[in-house]
């Protein structure tokens, strides 16, 4: 939206576009952006707005790349990765960070627990202290599998089967 006359631009004129850039934001617009050659203060306020909405691009970029990576590809472990973050945009990227590690962790030692039931290793427990919730009782509901399958098979903890 940028016009010829801006460094010329009235109060009313240059608030006009900054609610017309915040309203297409609000949105959900991430193309938007403010000309920064607006006089005085109005272009200190574009340059601002216009450094937020890249972060927000950047973010929902890599939001959109993790979200892929886990649920359409089924790769577990991956991380948002983005640079220079402070504050609660920081907090943000190191919470779903974190959100993202304790899944990991929970569906891989699961996955453990099964493969090596699979392979003939009934000693094996599913360990991982970081479930609470349904995690935590699939989990546990695997280490009373595995108990049982061990106390059927009459082998002793920790011997293979066939060993």
């Amino acid at each position: 939206m940028l016009r010829k006359d801006v460094p010329n631009a009235s109060n009313e004129v240059i608030l006009r576009e900054i609610l017309d850039v915040l309203t297409s934001l609000r949105d959900g617009h991430f193309n938007t952006h403010l000309p920064e050659e607006f006089p005085g203060v109005g272009g200190e306020i574009a340059k601002v707005f216009n450094q937020h909405v890249s972060m927000l691009k950047e973010f929902r970029a890599e939001h959109h790349r993790l979200t892929e990576e886990i649920g359409v590809t089924g790769r577990l472990g991956g991380q948002i990765e983005l640079d220079g973050l402070t504050g609660a945009w920081k907090d943000m990227v190191d919470e779903t960070n974190r959100a993202g590690a304790h899944l990991t962790a929970q569906c891989r030692d699961q996955g453990n627990i099964v493969r090596s039931l699979i392979r003939g290793d009934l000693s094996a427990r599913a360990t991982c202290t970081c479930i609470r919730g349904e995690f935590r009782e699939f989990r546990e509901e695997l280490n009373e599998l595995a108990d049982q399958f061990e106390q059927r098979s009459g082998v002793a903890a920790g011997e293979p089967v066939g060993g």
